[in-house]
């Protein structure tokens, strides 16, 4: 009987990046939907001393747990002599990763991996890059870590057998940076999965619990500059004189690392405006009560000025729920079903669109869109886990021609 091919996947632990654990997330749930005889054993990659419960919600579907091993300790005095020696004599090799001899004795296929790992790394690696943000907004980032983000991704797609992009937008990132590499892109976006569960009850009793309005529009993203919650301040500044009553709820994880002081300076700047009824800040709430904010808004907000692929965009299309965009190409080609779009570099259009929308949308969840949405979820899900494992299998044959992945 043949086995299963086994793909490890990297921990992520970063807590100022949501975006990677929910990836892999929604990704795992793919997985598990396809035929067993299709399914991979998903491995899980932690480093020693980590604790598993920053991973709780990836447990269900994890097979097994792997320790990486410690990196080898510098070679010795006649081990560096002996390596220059051969180099001189022209007979020295790169030696196989660590990681990589690990992973084969692990009889791992596959690596999915966003990071470079150096050269003869010895298990086929499919590499991920979540988007090219430095070449859209190069004031976001110091120069050296412009150039930091170019040499790692050079490396990683010099390593890999394929690069995985969620959107045509990356590709084209892609295409002028590394047109030596434009056959090793893969375009395939990611799919937000929605737990079952969230429509056995009504979202008013989430908004009880956070003591909200019943009518709101709802604000989910990460509070990082170029989320652009500054650009709603503005509109809500101008809304003010007329619709005092407009309110946008946001929620998110508050910590920016390249601008630490960003969420405490737009609280500062909310407070100077006099809008902090009118704008108002949950932080970081469980996923079951930001789909349940969702159903219940006038609509969804995302003013983002930059994405790779919007997970709030994904959310809105599997949840059945309408949309207020900025209008970004990557905004676009997600295509969601209900989607309106804004300048985001223009206060007053924001405004005109934020008051149409008070003034005509209904408050709560529409069963028939959301009826719609979750049937076409299945599908949606269930393409997404086919064509991760179509790029897996390609990859690992590229990588290893005798391999007899079918």
């Amino acid at each position: 009987m043949k086995r299963k091919l086994r793909i490890a996947f990297p921990a992520w632990n970063s807590t100022d990046w949501t975006g990677g654990l929910n990836y892999l997330k929604n990704l795992f749930q793919a997985l598990r939907t396809l035929d067993p005889k299709e399914t991979p054993e998903i491995i899980l990659l932690i480093d020693r001393g980590d604790h598993l419960e920053r991973h709780k919600t990836l447990h269900p579907y994890i097979d097994h747990f792997v320790v990486k091993p410690e990196p080898p300790s510098s070679p010795g005095f006649i081990k560096r002599q002996t390596t220059r020696l051969q180099k001189w004599m022209g007979i020295w090799h790169e030696p196989e990763h660590y990681l990589g001899t690990f992973l084969r004795q692990e009889k791992i296929d596959l690596l999915f991996s966003r990071d470079d790992l150096g050269p003869n790394f010895g298990v086929p690696i499919l590499g991920w890059i979540p988007d090219f943000q430095h070449l859209h907004l190069p004031e976001m980032f110091s120069s050296q870590e412009i150039n930091s983000r170019n040499c790692q991704f050079k490396r990683l797609t010099e390593q890999a057998s394929h690069i995985l992009l969620s959107s045509n937008a990356a590709y084209k990132d892609f295409e002028s940076i590394f047109p030596e590499f434009t056959a090793k892109a893969k375009i395939l976006p990611f799919i937000s999965q929605i737990p079952k569960e969230i429509y056995t009850s009504h979202p008013l009793n989430v908004i009880s619990l956070y003591n909200l309005p019943e009518r709101f529009i709802y604000l989910p993203n990460q509070f990082w500059k170029h989320k652009n919650h500054l650009l709603v301040l503005e509109a809500l500044s101008l809304l003010k004189p007329s619709h005092p009553e407009v309110s946008v709820i946001c929620t998110g994880n508050t910590a920016d690392y390249r601008h630490p002081l960003f969420f405490s300076e737009l609280l500062i700047e909310t407070s100077k405006r006099g809008l902090r009824e009118q704008m108002i800040f949950l932080g970081m709430i469980p996923h079951y009560d930001l789909y349940q904010l969702m159903r219940q808004s006038l609509t969804v907000l995302q003013p983002s000025l930059f994405e790779g692929w919007s997970t709030v965009v994904e959310e809105v299309k599997s949840l059945g729920k309408s949309i207020l965009l900025s209008d970004i190409p990557v905004h676009h080609e997600q295509n969601a079903p209900l989607a309106t779009y804004f300048n985001p570099c223009d206060a007053i259009d924001l405004a005109e669109h934020l008051q149409s929308i008070w003034e005509t949308a209904i408050p709560g969840p529409n069963l028939l869109l959301e009826a719609e949405a979750r049937a076409n979820l299945e599908k949606r899900t269930a393409a997404f886990g086919q064509a991760f494992m179509g790029i897996a299998r390609e990859a690992i044959k590229l990588a290893n021609p005798k391999s007899n992945v079918q």
